[in-house]
């Protein structure tokens, strides 16, 4: 059963009132709805021939970090979050690991069990805040969120009027919001904490266009980009990026692709900057295909990124790619060996790109702990991306 919502066409239904802006290729236009505005991209109006998107338009720079090699503590392409001062990794049924922003291996943060402080199978997002010294993981099934010290000692539970699915969370002015998938039979779809006394503060009845005819729905997705900022979609269920305005309690749609071909094809939204969002495309049918749109200047074009501070290397991108305000690829050496000499060897690789791939390979040894570029993502759009 396809249980997938296009939200869009329900507002227009409802609303019917586009206010088209003369700039841009009229890829994108804008809703009001209740005085909030929601941006549209129109999938049909998009060249489908890709364009070539350096990540230097994205990042203000782009450095990559070795994480330190030893048996215990090897990781896999896991989720990774970055910080000023910290690189965290979830990995799949195993303790959190935190490095330093040198690759420097810090602590394991608690671990998998049932006992005090312990978390059951994998975790399913992250916050760390460095502002008060303090880890916070939510589950992929649970009723707590586990609080950590940076130094990776067990602080305390705070814990959930019930088990939630797919719990993401975000922090700002000392609120933490809990939104999670809705499922059958759900009333709510979030909580908010106070964290100094971990009392419930508030809670969100599940919006109807949000509400899921399975036990278990879609998978979140968020990218936490700007500070102020919780960002969502919900793959499966919605056609939209929302906003979960924490202070006011309640979503508002924000981002949305457009089109009448949508069957087979499911759309993750991420926000980078407060005038540009990546939608990515997936078909079983093709690859997964890169949107990019520049609300600022009102354009849309499919893109491939690539990553120009190391010979224009290939990115295969995703949500997870940009969050948290950077871009993080998270690679096993190897990989990154085959990935260059493969790049190496096309027509495309100018003379500078050799070099710069050429002096990359010289750093990486097989056998090693995996390596993390890291991109601090800009906060505007500076001119325009193509």
């Amino acid at each position: 059963m396809n249980f997938k919502i296009n939200f869009l066409l329900l507002l227009v239904v409802l609303v019917g009132v586009f206010s088209c802006s003369p700039k841009g290729d009229g890829s994108v236009s804008e809703v009001i709805i209740n005085g909030h505005k929601m941006y549209v991209s129109a999938l049909n109006n998009i060249n489908p021939n890709p364009i070539t998107l350096s990540l230097s338009k994205l990042v203000e720079e782009c450095t990559l970090v070795q994480l330190e090699t030893n048996d215990d503590i090897m990781v896999g392409p896991g989720l990774t979050t970055i910080t000023n001062n910290y690189i965290g990794i979830i990995q799949s049924r195993k303790p959190y690991l935190l490095f330093d922003r040198s690759g420097k291996y810090l602590y394991k943060v608690g671990s998998v069990g049932q006992g005090p402080g312990e978390y059951t199978g994998t975790i399913c997002d992250d916050i760390i805040d460095e502002k008060n010294g303090l880890i916070y993981f939510s589950p992929f099934i649970g009723d707590k969120i586990n609080v950590y010290k940076t130094s990776g000692e067990f602080v305390k539970y705070i814990n959930l009027p019930m088990t939630v699915y797919k719990a993401i969370i975000f922090l700002y002015d000392n609120i933490l919001t809990v939104l999670y998938e809705p499922s059958k039979g759900n009333e709510s779809i979030a909580y908010q904490y106070d964290i100094n006394t971990g009392e419930m503060v508030a809670e969100l009845a599940v919006p109807s266009q949000l509400i899921s005819s399975q036990n278990i729905g879609g998978e979140m997705m968020k990218a936490r980009n700007t500070s102020i900022v919780f960002d969502f979609s919900l793959l499966h269920i919605s056609d939209t990026l929302y906003h979960f305005d924490v202070k006011n309690i309640k979503i508002l749609p924000f981002f949305s692709i457009s089109d009448n071909t949508t069957e087979g094809i499911l759309k993750g939204y991420c926000q980078l900057n407060k005038e540009l969002c990546l939608t990515f495309l997936y078909s079983r049918d093709q690859p997964t295909r890169t949107i990019a749109s520049d609300l600022k200047n009102k354009s849309s074009g499919f893109v491939n990124i690539v990553n120009d501070y190391y010979g224009n290397l290939p990115i295969s991108a995703n949500v997870s790619t940009f969050r948290n305000g950077y871009f993080v690829q998270n690679v096993q050496p190897e990989q990154l060996i085959d990935d260059i000499n493969k790049r190496l060897g096309e027509s495309s690789c100018t003379e500078k790109d050799k070099l710069a791939l050429s002096q990359l390979l010289s750093t990486l040894e097989e056998n090693t702990n995996n390596v993390i570029f890291i991109g601090k993502l800009k906060n505007e759009v500076k001119g325009k991306l193509w």
